[in-house]
């Protein structure tokens, strides 16, 4: 196993008995079996180490989700996988990159799946905007998910995957509605 690897298997792992700011470079290179100067050499320090696992995140299942409600499962199955790890950065310094993370998968993708459905009704910059609206909605409500120190891999499960259908059901045809108008208006202009 490459070095790299190591270091956020290792992290991941400690994380599920740790909190984040229990865990420093040192603990981490012993859990490893590397200098600390070998960390260094590949992360400025472990939240450098977490952007990392976040650029590098399998989610193929989310990739080859085809609709909206595909990939809300998707990404709830993920967080439900990596439920501590995800959830402890969330509630840690590393706030910002776990928020980044969620919107911006989110983002892209269900930009990707709207860009290519002509049964939308909007120009590009209409389902951009859709796309992240949707997104800043569903990844705030894992945040404030996560703010819940009674919170567990199985009550988030359900608590998110009722709000996902509730979001699909009631905000996103709000949110259609709302760039459609903003197209008309647009064009008037």
């Amino acid at each position: 196993m490459i070095t790299e690897a190591k270091f956020k298997y290792a992290l991941k792992e400690m994380m599920q008995t740790h909190h984040l700011e229990e865990i420093n470079v040192t603990a981490l290179c012993k859990k490893c079996n590397v200098h600390r100067q070998t960390f260094y050499y590949h992360y400025q320090d472990i939240y450098d180490l977490i952007a990392a696992i976040f650029l590098n995140e399998d989610l193929s299942e989310l990739e080859n989700a085809k609709d909206v409600k595909g990939v809300l499962k998707a990404l709830l199955r993920h967080v439900y996988n990596n439920f501590t790890f995800l959830c402890s950065t969330y509630n840690s310094a590393a706030r910002d990159l776990t928020d980044d993370f969620l919107f911006g998968k989110l983002n892209a993708k269900l930009f990707s799946v709207w860009s290519k459905d002509k049964e939308i009704g909007l120009k590009l910059e209409g389902v951009r905007a859709v796309a992240r609206r949707f997104a800043h909605f569903v990844s705030d409500e894992y945040g404030h998910c996560f703010r819940d120190p009674q919170l567990t891999p199985e009550s988030f499960q359900n608590k998110i995957g009722k709000f996902n259908n509730r979001a699909i059901e009631m905000i996103l045809p709000a949110l259609l509605n709302l760039a459609r108008k903003e197209e008309e208006q647009s064009g008037t202009k």
